[in-house]
């Protein structure tokens, strides 16, 4: 009888259900989208219906995409590396084992809402968006329409959110809630000091992050998900379970 890999029982748990996993990024996206189109009828109101160009393209700066599905996907994070680890660990997996599992599942997730952000994006231009000139996915953050770069950004960061989200949830298990909040303040104030950091030097940094332009966004996401993700992968050795 073949036995399934360790690594691939933990990829399992990690989309156990797909509705959770794969589907309630798209639907909160697709919230999202209503939101903004409503917004654009209530501005309508005044405006006229279609917007007018001007007031279309004022819309490119709509953040919701951005800033809509995080929340959700660093508490699955979380979640994920404390509700299944003891599982994984019970049907014989190890910590590494565990992880690599988790992270291809990580990576599924983040792949599939990128592609459907993409294929909403594609629906957003075919509607002269949304039919009234509401923008919601095509949008200067994503790349102003280009498809690759909304792939990438949104894939990037759903990465980034799900691997929060694991490093928080696997500090939690291995030493607790009090060490947790400690993280979570210290890399807060870790954020905050870059920022001071790159607004003090702005002569130094600014040019170089007008020129990335919507990148910057990506590249950020992408080196905080790198930094997320080697720390989940340490503080899993330490995990409460001896595997």
């Amino acid at each position: 009888m073949t036995r399934t890999p360790r690594t691939l029982r933990s990829f399992h748990l990690t989309i156990f259900s797909a509705m959770s996993a794969l589907l309630v990024p798209l639907v909160i996206l697709v919230l999202m989208i209503a939101v903004s189109v409503i917004i654009a009828l209530i501005i309508g109101i005044n405006t006229g219906l279609p917007l007018r160009d001007d007031v279309s393209m004022g819309m490119t700066y709509n953040m919701g995409a951005v800033f809509s599905i995080p929340g959700f996907l660093i508490s699955y994070g979380a979640l994920t590396v404390n509700r299944q680890f003891a599982t994984a660990m019970a049907f014989g997996s190890t910590r590494r084992n565990f992880w690599i599992g988790s992270s291809l599942g990580f990576l599924v997730i983040s792949l599939v809402t990128g592609v459907g952000s993409v294929l909403l994006m594609w629906l957003e231009k075919a509607t002269g968006h949304w039919f009234i000139g509401a923008r919601a996915m095509d949008v200067y953050t994503l790349g102003s329409g280009r498809a690759w770069q909304t792939l990438l950004t949104v894939t990037v960061l759903c990465l980034c959110s799900l691997y929060i989200g694991a490093g928080f949830g696997t500090v939690f298990r291995a030493w607790g809630a009090k060490v947790a909040t400690a993280v979570a303040i210290g890399a807060g104030l870790v954020i905050a000091g870059a920022v001071a950091l790159i607004v003090w030097q702005w002569d130094a940094w600014g040019p170089t992050l007008l020129e990335m332009g919507a990148w910057t966004l990506t590249v950020g996401t992408g080196i905080v998900g790198l930094i997320a993700m080697a720390a989940s992968f340490i503080v899993n050795r330490r995990s409460g379970v001896t595997a």
